[in-house]
């Protein structure tokens, strides 16, 4: 990850993360960058939550369990027995209680739900990828991102923030459609549970402007 180059859901983790936290985080950015620049790599290994997102799309489609599958990444890599089970219980809790979406048909669609959202005057780019695109019942589709941080909790102006960003980089789809969720709080937000007010482009751009500001002045500390 670089502040440049960003997934969604980090971009909104650090936009409201605690100065401690974002400090820590930006620091093991930089830090990879000079690792790239002295030619390793700069890879971290595989993104922590993407088994457990394919699973929630295995248990969608009605192809597995998810509290089987969540048992079996478990096993397969005990540092998942503490945040797998809980994400776990959001997600079941979203889906059947919140996204309606219990004993439903529901197809995930091949179509890919990635998108990028570019900030040319400010050199950075932000990125939505693997987001899952579903049809219920063959009447309406959901397209629906995770943010998955644990700290901090995802508050209404970010909700908005969020699927605001998710209208601007997945222009093919319906702006209606999406769905942001935060499974560790159990919560999501849509356009029509939280309305876009209409002064979400200024404050993402103030937010990841200051996060890029940041950035670059601790790279020179």
């Amino acid at each position: 990850m670089s502040v440049l180059d960003i997934p969604l859901r980090k971009a909104l983790q650090l936009f409201y993360a605690s100065p401690k936290v974002r400090r820590k985080i930006l620091k093991e950015d930089i830090r990879l960058d000079l690792q790239k620049e002295s030619g390793s790599s700069r890879s971290q290994g595989g993104d922590f939550y993407q088994p457990f997102w394919s699973d929630v799309k295995i248990h969608m489609s009605g192809q597995g369990d998810i509290s089987e599958l969540t048992e079996q990444r478990i096993k397969a890599n005990k540092g998942c027995a503490r945040l797998y089970p809980l994400l776990k219980g959001g997600i079941l809790d979203l889906i059947n209680k919140k996204l309606r979406w219990s004993n439903e048909p529901l197809e995930i669609l091949p179509q890919s739900a990635h998108g990028v959202l570019e900030f040319e005057d400010l050199g950075g780019v932000i990125r939505i990828k693997d987001a899952l695109y579903a049809r219920v019942r063959g009447e309406y589709t959901r397209v629906v991102y995770p943010y998955f941080s644990e700290d901090p909790a995802l508050p209404e102006e970010g909700g908005r923030l969020g699927l605001w960003a998710m209208q601007m980089a997945l222009k093919s789809f319906n702006p209606d459609d999406m769905r942001l969720i935060d499974p560790l709080r159990k919560r999501f937000f849509s356009p029509q549970v939280s309305p876009l007010q209409g002064d979400e482009e200024v404050v993402f751009r103030k937010h990841y402007g200051t996060l890029i500001d940041d950035r670059e002045r601790m790279s020179h500390e």
